[in-house]
């Protein structure tokens, strides 16, 4: 059973004439983002209609192999700025919960000001 769902539009297409690698992303089931790519290439059929086919002749093969490892380098680059995104949000997320952790904006009770009392000399607390 297939647990992605496909959006309408590709990421990104690479071409090397009538070879292209379509890069697609993909959200699993649990929300995690991943990337498909399709190797095609692309050749008129005897209607006129243009048709795609997967197979590849010896001449082709290498072409196409490039034309993928450009789509999985432009992949890699989408994951790292997500994984970045991603953890300056929770860093900011954890920064907010510390801050909110302690009242009087981030400032722990003991190094506080109480109402009404006195210091003379500083304390060291055990």
């Amino acid at each position: 059973m297939d647990n992605t769902t496909t959006s309408n539009k590709p990421l990104a297409t690479f071409r090397d004439g009538r070879l292209k690698a379509t890069l697609w992303q993909n959200q699993s089931r649990d929300g995690d983002t991943y990337y498909t790519v399709n190797l095609a290439k692309v050749y008129e059929a005897r209607d006129g209609k243009l048709q795609e086919t997967n197979s590849f002749s010896d001449t082709e093969i290498l072409r196409i192999a490039e034309l993928g490892k450009e789509a999985r380098t432009h992949a890699l680059q989408l994951r790292r700025e997500q994984s970045l995104t991603r953890n300056q949000r929770q860093s900011y997320d954890q920064g907010n919960d510390r801050a909110s952790d302690h009242r009087g904006g981030g400032t722990p009770e003991r190094f506080r000001e109480r109402s009404g009392q006195q210091h003379s000399e500083p304390r060291m607390e055990r």
